[in-house]
């Protein structure tokens, strides 16, 4: 075999494997196109059937809101402090008060010397008797048996703080059977006694009975002196009306 012939097939065989490495190539980025296309298809094919969900964010606070909130538990802490405030005043002010009725109280009251207890209940005095018995006459009004007791109350020298109210309800009886008179005599006894407390009532009864007996310059009278002298009385007031109608 000659030299020509042995480099003829080779050149041959040569070119039989380039080509044969050319068409590996070929078929190799045909495959790959193929599974890019696939994988493209595939994907698709998944978005359209799933949809294009993507997971959604957390809502957004709202900022505006919080800071109404905000603002309202700030002035309802303001208003509970301002009235757990004015609950320690009101405290404060009915302590002050108690403390002040305790403390007038204890002024009016004189203290009372300890006395020990009885073995056995006395029988309360028989001017205590009389009296509460001549005033439930009086309330019945059997005014007779009222002035009759009164009277026996008086003759056995009933203490001063019973006397002038003897004077007073002698006097009431007498006005409550209409005899005028002799209700003034007993109601002139009663600013005789210092003590008393039963002068205005007194004067203001005087004034009724002069204006039942049409004696109405005398009937002003006692119903000013209650004014000028007895300012504080009950029956400041009722004198003012009975004087403006005379």
């Amino acid at each position: 075999m000659s030299l020509n012939v042995v480099l003829g097939k080779l050149s041959a065989l040569k070119m039989l494997s380039i080509a044969t490495m050319m068409f590996s190539s070929l078929w190799v980025g045909c495959e790959s196109s193929e599974q890019a296309t696939h994988q493209d298809s595939d994907e698709q094919a998944l978005t359209s059937f799933v949809g294009d969900q993507r997971p959604e964010s957390a809502p957004a606070i709202d900022t505006l809101r919080l800071a109404q909130l905000e603002a309202e538990n700030g002035a309802l802490r303001q208003k509970i402090g301002r009235l757990e405030q004015d609950n320690g005043m009101l405290s404060s002010r009915v302590a002050d008060l108690e403390s002040k009725i305790v403390s007038t109280t204890r002024a009016v009251e004189p203290a009372r010397p300890a006395t020990p207890a009885p073995s056995a209940p006395t029988p309360p005095p028989i001017s205590s008797t009389g009296y509460e018995g001549a005033t439930k006459a009086f309330g019945q009004k059997d005014y007779d048996s009222a002035i009759k007791m009164y009277d026996q109350l008086l003759g056995q020298g009933v203490s001063e703080d019973l006397a002038d109210n003897c004077h007073y309800w002698i006097g009431e009886s007498y006005y409550g059977k209409k005899n005028y008179k002799d209700a003034i005599s007993h109601f002139e006894k009663v600013p005789g006694y210092k003590t008393s407390e039963k002068k205005a009532d007194a004067y203001y009864m005087m004034g009724r009975c002069y204006e039942m007996m049409k004696d109405n310059a005398k009937a002003k009278a006692m119903y000013e002196k209650i004014v000028k002298d007895f300012p504080t009385s009950d029956k400041v007031k009722r004198a003012k009306q009975r004087w403006g109608q005379l």
